[in-house]
This record gives structure tokens, sequence and C-alpha cells, in this order.
């Protein structure tokens, strides 16, 4: 699907076209094949870039054909208790920009309602490239908040498997984050280089500053929540081979105490002349015996703390 969407700094808000006009917002969803084509013929456009933006696995990076800037992101969204990427394709042509993505961008609404203003291109990139940011930033907060709510059962109770099938989950979205913010760091640092074609004012370079800073913070946000996931992991193994350890010595313990009772009976089971055996009150001095012996056997693992 193919919109037009325009503003100017006189407009008080953005307004949908239904045709295109020079300083026009070019926002394709989801495009078919004559859509792309359509795209290229009209705007001058490379057919093979363009397909490159429905590409599952595209990666940040930015490309500059004839006078269009190709600059390729990815962006975050959840999908249920999963937090994936897709890509976008954003280019600046000399008369207009535009967004290319498989589907709708996450929280398009917010987007149309904030202040774009579409005839200023490089500003309007900027503006584009700060909301696929953001998605990193709020999803990327979720899961933090989803590792913490984790971490406090630790404390309390015990941690099932599907937890831990949980932060396989999360480990691997923060894996891919951070395969994808640390490119679309350099690709920030390119457009503040000046190499890719397109002039920005002053305000803009700090808006890119900003932008670069964010995704710095981001992978290393990322990097400390999968060194969380790596400790609570680590913490939890440590936990479960105590408690085996403990389980194992006291069945261990246990086995010992049992094996008193069980040599004197065995003895006193045999059809052999055995000391005593005359005796009506054997029974009751063989059990005292055996008892006093186990409880002295319990007392001295006690003291040792095998119990």
């Amino acid at each position: 699907m193919i919109t037009y969407h325009y503003r100017n700094i006189r407009d008080s808000k953005l307004t949908r076209l239904d045709k295109f006009r020079t300083g026009s917002w070019v926002r394709v969803e989801a495009p078919t094949e004559t859509e792309l084509n359509l795209l290229a013929t009209k705007f001058n456009l490379d057919p093979d870039l363009l397909t490159d933006a429905l590409d599952p696995d595209e990666i940040p990076r930015l490309e500059i054909d004839d006078d269009n800037t190709y600059v390729y992101m990815r962006y975050a969204l959840r999908q249920g208790e999963q937090v994936i990427t897709r890509p976008v394709l954003l280019v600046v042509g000399p008369k207009f920009v535009a967004s290319i993505s498989p589907a709708e961008l996450p929280e398009t609404e917010r987007l149309l309602a904030s202040s774009l203003i579409t005839t200023q291109r490089a500003k309007l990139l900027l503006q584009l490239l700060r909301h696929i940011i953001g998605t990193y930033e709020r999803n990327i907060t979720y899961l933090t908040r989803q590792i913490r709510s984790v971490r406090a059962r630790l404390n309390v109770a015990t941690i099932n498997n599907r937890d831990f099938v949980q932060f396989v989950v999360i480990e691997d979205a923060l894996n891919y984050f951070l395969s994808e913010l640390v490119p679309a760091n350099l690709l920030l640092s390119s457009l503040l280089s000046g190499r890719h074609g397109l002039t920005f004012f002053e305000d803009d370079r700090d808006l890119i500053e900003d932008l670069i800073q964010a995704t710095r913070q981001l992978t290393e946000t990322s990097s400390g929540a999968l060194k969380t996931i790596v400790n609570i992991r680590e913490a939890y193994s440590n936990i479960m081979t105590n408690n085996l350890n403990r389980q194992v010595q006291l069945l261990t313990s246990l086995t010992v105490v049992l094996t008193i009772p069980t040599i004197v009976f065995s003895l006193y089971g045999m059809n052999v002349p055995l000391p005593g055996q005359g005796s009506h009150a054997a029974f009751g001095w063989i059990m005292l015996g055996t008892l006093a012996v186990c409880s002295l056997i319990l007392y001295v693992l006690y003291r040792r703390r095998w119990l």
C-alpha cells in the first residue's frame, strides 16, 4: 500500500494526499511487486535496492545511488510475549522522502500525530530514525523488566522451566538487538560525517549526535541485560548444585544410620547360638542398644553438619 503525506512549516498538521506532491512523505507498507515497480519508475529508484527493503535478514546500512540516499534500518516490535525486528528502508530523494517496510511501522498513529514536516527532507529522515530507534528503547525496557521479575523470584521461589525458556527468548532478542544497533550506530556516524549527499543544519546535527548516543546506551543496556541473564543462570545452577549436594549428603547420612539396625537384625536372624537368646529381655536390650548407637551416629553427623 502506498500513501502520501504532506506538511510544510505553515501547515498545522500532517495531511494525507490523494496523489504525490513535491515534498511529500511516501509511506509504503507491505508493497506488492507492481507497487515496487511503480515506485522505481515514478521516482527513478533502483529496483534491486527497493527489493532489499523486504529482505527479512537485511541489516542497517547506507547506500547512495544517483541523487537518492537509501538508509536501511530495522525496527523492533512485540508479537505476544516475543520481541522481533523487521527491516525498513528510508529513501531520501530530491523531491521526497519514502519509507518502505514489509508491514506497518509500530505506533504509526503516534508517528502521524507528531510534528513531522515533510518538506524538510533531512529533518524528516532524522525524525523517522528517532521513531525507529525509540522502538528499540521501549522493547529493551520491556525485556529488562521481565528479567528483573525473574531475578526477584530467585530469592523467594523456585524458577521453573518456563522461566528458562523465557530467558532463551529474551537472550535471542537482545542478541538480535546488539547485531542491529551496532551497524545502526555506524550508519548514524556516517550521516554525521557528511559523506551521503544530505545537508544538515546545526540542530539536525545535534539530533544525530543524540541518536548516536542513544544507540550506544541501548547497546550497553542490551549487553548488561545479557550479563544479568548469564548471572541469574549461573546463580540458579549453583543453588541447584548446592541443594543436590545437601540432598545427597542427607541420604548418605540416613543410609549410614539405617545400616546399623540392618546389621544387628541380620546377625540375630541366623540359626546359630547367639548371646542372650535364652533371655526374655534380649529383644528389649537389642533394640535399646541399636537405638543408642543410631542416636550416637546421628549426633556425630549433626555436629559435623551433615544433617
